[in-house]
């Protein structure tokens, strides 16, 4: 037999002298305000609250029950009914400090509910119950957040790379900027930062926001679209001319006496080529099928997270010539670090996105556990072939490509790390000067298989600066990788 919820009523009345009474006028309550015999309250409850809706109703409907209610004596006591499907009988009238689903204070009549105080759920909104990761404390290793209520959040972010990436972007004095790692295969952060420099407007978590265009780093999803959705061949060669700071239409449409220089997708993933990659785009898709795709990566679509994520935007346009442009990279959408950091890790997790979480664990404040991570799949952005293709582009771009002074030449960047990526840059003249960097990518450890991430970096500079998106990442990347190798050795797997 199920366990009987209790609806659980407190009867005011006037003195405290006259418990038989009490008694009895709650009995003629319950039979005559419900209209029922006591024997057919043994019949299923929809649920608690929907008996407490009735009984009232029925109260105020009946006279005798009205009458009853105003001669009971002034005490308050508490009667439990239960509702499952054994013959119901009525408690003794002892006020009791057990929990039910549903309460309620009948006075004068009136049914009012009163919030359940039976046991501690999982937050539906994590951001209103508190959840805030710059108030978490490592704990053994973990960062920890005890809430308001005494419940515990602990985090999956890895507390030593969060610390240092957060000084990094405070020692630089990025005006605006974040970073987010991700473990590809389950979707956990292991880093989130955010940074507005102290002289600058304050625009909230940028780590969540799509604050920069996606500049550059849009290619992938063009280059998705070309090769799965339009079947042309990575490795044919194509040739332009131009294109490198902005697109007319002779870069896009094509001028054999001019286009003298030819690649194919994979040197313009590598070299951030725009006339090629708005060439194809041109010449191949329709402003249709490049929003399906860039909707299949994840633009213009709420992001399942436990903190509120604004959607990277994708802007259609009619314009032949413009859909090119911006097919290349050139404004029409934006992308947050966050986001960033769920294309790379689908390229890198066989096509598969997917969702990004926080919460390692979260305890009520007994402790007990009442939620532990679990990967979630958030959608297949594109075939495994597919991703396989676009990863082996990705490597060449921090090989020999338009970031390999940040990783490949980068003399204190581990050489036993694979990477690969696709930077980003893009610039605004007003209000003022803003310069827009990207590295979008992922890192493998070279001798354990099983240890990658993937990292989404933006740094927003002024005209002066010190670091640019793709160091940044390239930071995220080395860091979040040693902790991993060290926690796989300490647990000497």
């Amino acid at each position: 037999m199920t366990t009987p919820h209790k609806i659980q009523t407190h009867i005011v009345t006037k003195d405290s002298s006259r418990t038989i009474l009490q008694r009895s006028a709650l009995g003629a309550v319950l039979a005559l305000g419900m209209g029922v015999s006591l024997s057919a309250l043994a019949a299923p409850a929809t649920s608690p609250q929907a008996a407490i809706h009735n009984a009232a109703a029925s109260a105020q409907r009946s006279a005798s029950a009205t009458s009853a209610l105003e001669q009971i004596p002034a005490q308050t006591h508490t009667d439990t009914v239960a509702t499952d499907d054994a013959p119901t009988e009525f408690a003794a009238l002892e006020p009791t400090d057990d929990t039910a689903p549903a309460a309620a204070l009948i006075e004068a009549g009136k049914v009012v509910q009163q919030p359940s105080q039976e046991g501690y759920t999982i937050p539906s909104d994590w951001e209103a119950a508190g959840l805030d990761l710059s108030k978490a404390k490592e704990v053994d290793g973990k960062l920890v957040q005890v809430l308001d209520s005494g419940a515990k959040i602990t985090f999956t972010v890895i507390p030593s790379v969060q610390e240092k990436l957060e000084k990094m972007y405070a020692q630089y004095k990025i005006p605006y900027g974040g970073l987010v790692v991700l473990e590809p295969e389950t979707g956990r952060v292991l880093a989130m930062v955010s940074q507005t420099a102290s002289n600058e407007k304050k625009i909230g978590d940028i780590a969540r926001k799509d604050i920069a265009p996606s500049a550059s780093v849009f290619k992938v999803v063009t280059i998705a679209a070309l090769i799965e959705g339009e079947g042309f061949s990575p490795s044919k060669e194509v040739c332009y001319h131009g294109g490198i700071r902005s697109l007319t239409k002779a870069n896009i449409e094509g001028d054999p006496r001019r286009d003298t220089r030819c690649g194919d997708l994979s040197d313009a993933m590598a070299w951030s080529i725009n006339s090629l990659i708005a060439k194809l785009a041109y010449a191949h898709l329709s402003k249709d099928e490049l929003k399906g795709w860039a909707e299949r990566f994840a633009y213009n679509q709420q992001i399942p997270f436990e903190l509120d994520i604004a959607p990277s935007t994708f802007e259609t346009v009619s314009d032949r010539h413009e859909m090119a442009r911006s097919a290349a990279g050139f404004w029409h959408s934006t992308l947050s670090p966050l986001h960033g950091a769920m294309i790379s890790a689908a390229v890198l997790n066989d096509g598969v996105m997917m969702q990004p979480s926080l919460i390692e664990r979260f305890e009520d404040p007994s402790g007990k556990t009442l939620k532990e991570f679990e990967a979630k799949r958030f959608k297949r952005v594109m075939k495994k072939q597919t991703a396989h293709t676009l990863k082996s582009m990705m490597e060449r771009t921090t090989k020999v490509g338009t970031a390999r002074k940040y990783f490949r030449f980068r003399k204190d960047f581990p050489k036993d790390i694979n990477t690969g990526g696709k930077t980003g840059t893009l610039s605004r003249k007003s209000p003022s000067y803003l310069g827009y960097t990207w590295f979008v990518g992922f890192g493998e450890d070279s001798k354990n298989k099983d240890i990658d991430v993937a990292v989404g970096g933006l740094v927003c500079n002024k005209p002066l600066w010190h670091i640019k998106g793709p160091y940044a990442a390239s930071e995220g990347i080395r860091l979040a990788i040693e902790s991993l190798r060290t926690q796989k050795k300490n647990k000497g797997t």
